[in-house]
């Protein structure tokens, strides 16, 4: 799937260049890392959602099965967006952000059980479920 028609190198030298504009070497000064270790939190805090949704979503949901050629078929259950993985990974960033001291392990819980909830009892979700 190639979204920009872009050959290898080509996109290789791109994606160089903006990783060197974003100055990483400035996050690991001693003045900022107080700011790096925000970063992460931060990043964490909507990471443990998103790992929640998917496990959840493999072993719970789907019991470790997983159509492949349905996956990347345009027209197939998989298709679109899937509103309640973005509810419960919004729901478990927003608890982990609350604690951000353990915010990846905090949106665990939040996040999982209500994708679970969600996919089960949510009609528009209905269709992800086939």
């Amino acid at each position: 799937m190639d979204v920009f028609k872009l050959r290898f190198r080509t996109a290789t030298v791109i994606v160089g260049l903006l990783a060197f504009c974003t100055f990483p070497w400035e996050l690991v000064k001693a003045e900022s890392s107080a700011g790096l270790q925000i970063f992460v939190q931060t990043y964490s805090a909507f990471l443990g959602p998103i790992f929640a949704v998917l496990v959840v979503d493999y072993f719970i949901l789907r019991r470790r099965t997983l159509d492949l050629r349905k996956l990347y078929d345009e027209n197939g259950p998989y298709r679109g967006v899937n509103y309640a993985a973005i509810i419960a990974s919004l729901l478990g960033a927003a608890v982990a952000l609350c604690f951000p001291a353990v915010s990846w392990y905090a949106s665990l819980i939040p996040a999982g059980l209500s994708y679970y909830l969600l996919m089960r009892h949510w009609a528009p979700c209905k269709r992800f479920s086939e």
